[in-house]
């Protein structure tokens, strides 16, 4: 998720189990360590536009990942505290220091299993992505109700009981996630009834988060001949306007798939891609792109992608190319995206 979110969850669930033994510091360590694993962002600008895709939410993503360097962490933090302090009894027991870094770190990977994005909880062993589709990356409720514990702990700092309320903020946030999870099932459900209804039986179906809340869901159903893009809240679900592309079958697809980055994209997608073929002078353009994230029911629109030209032979003419068409963020979009996920009345 974004950084707020996930320094917000470290720090909450470092105060919530070590506050007692570190006190504030618990928040300031725990935010940190929390925020730490989205380093692999920074090294990924220097391994090309691929090679980035491989690398965040990789090894620093891993449950190996905080264990091992949260030991490490812990122990030397502890060996800063007790050459800093006056006397010996100043400084925290060394398990404290390390359990704080372990939980801070591990609660990044967790939070980011239940977005869309996928995560590499066992690298290096596997390159396998894990996502439960549960919440956006950007979610305001989740991360107000951290922020809310951490300002209560705060104020209450120097009392004992300042932990019972990152305790709670942790229960609550962690129950919206479930409700997220819960959501996406109810999402895949009500699409499976309303494509029988339509007399379409056996697609595969996805529901994925949007941003910003729970209810609205974006749905992709996969035939053995077409794909299927739309939406629908759980606030007050309404008949889904779906958008039908043909799912192609072309060796030009195949070639890209067959590339270092077509099968990185695929890996990277999950394998959830809608191709496009568009003719161009002399030859075609083949798009490739990730059926998880887009704002219209259109199976050919995503947020990204990738690009491939072919000649009028079928011959590639480079190497596939990322690309991205992100809308523009304003404030009418934002309602829409709101008014979507919270109607009143079905259209």
């Amino acid at each position: 998720m974004d950084p707020i979110s996930q320094a917000a969850l470290g720090a909450a669930a470092g105060h919530a189990v070590f506050h007692r033994q570190l006190g504030m510091r618990a928040v300031a360590i725990g935010a940190v360590a929390g925020a730490f694993p989205d380093v692999d962002a920074f090294w990924g600008l220097f391994e090309g536009p691929f090679g980035r895709l491989v690398s965040h939410r990789g090894i620093t993503h891993s449950l190996f990942f905080g264990p091992v360097v949260g030991s490490i962490a812990g122990w030397a933090w502890w060996r800063r505290e007790r050459a800093r302090a006056r006397a010996p009894g100043d400084v925290p027991d060394m398990r404290a220091w390390i359990g704080l870094f372990i939980v801070a770190l591990m609660s990044h990977p967790l939070l980011d299993w239940f977005t869309t994005f996928g995560t590499q909880l066992l690298a290096p062993v596997s390159r396998a992505r894990f996502a439960l589709n549960g919440i956006a990356i950007v979610d305001p409720v989740y991360t107000f109700v951290l922020l809310a514990g951490l300002l209560l702990a705060w104020f209450f700092r120097r009392r004992a009981y300042a932990g019972r309320f990152t305790g709670i903020a942790l229960v609550l946030s962690t129950a919206y996630l479930l409700v997220g999870l819960w959501i996406n099932a109810l999402a895949e459900q009500e699409s499976r009834r309303q494509l029988a209804d339509a007399g379409i039986d056996g697609a595969e179906i996805h529901a994925f988060p949007t941003m910003l809340q729970l209810p609205h869901r974006r749905v992709v159903a996969i035939t053995e001949s077409e794909i299927r893009v739309g939406f629908v809240s759980m606030w007050h679900p309404c008949d889904i306007e779906w958008g039908v592309a043909p799912r192609l079958r072309d060796a030009r697809i195949d070639a890209i798939l067959a590339t270092q980055e077509g099968q990185i994209y695929e890996w990277f997608a999950n394998g959830l891609l809608a191709a496009e073929i568009v003719p161009e002078d002399g030859g075609h353009r083949v798009r490739l792109v990730d059926l998880r994230y887009g704002y219209v029911p259109d199976p050919s629109s995503s947020l990204w992608g990738i690009d491939t030209r072919f000649d009028a032979m079928g011959r590639m003419l480079g190497p596939p190319e990322r690309f991205t068409d992100r809308p523009e963020v304003s404030r009418e979009r934002v309602s829409q995206l709101l008014a979507d996920a919270f109607p009143s009345i079905c259209p």
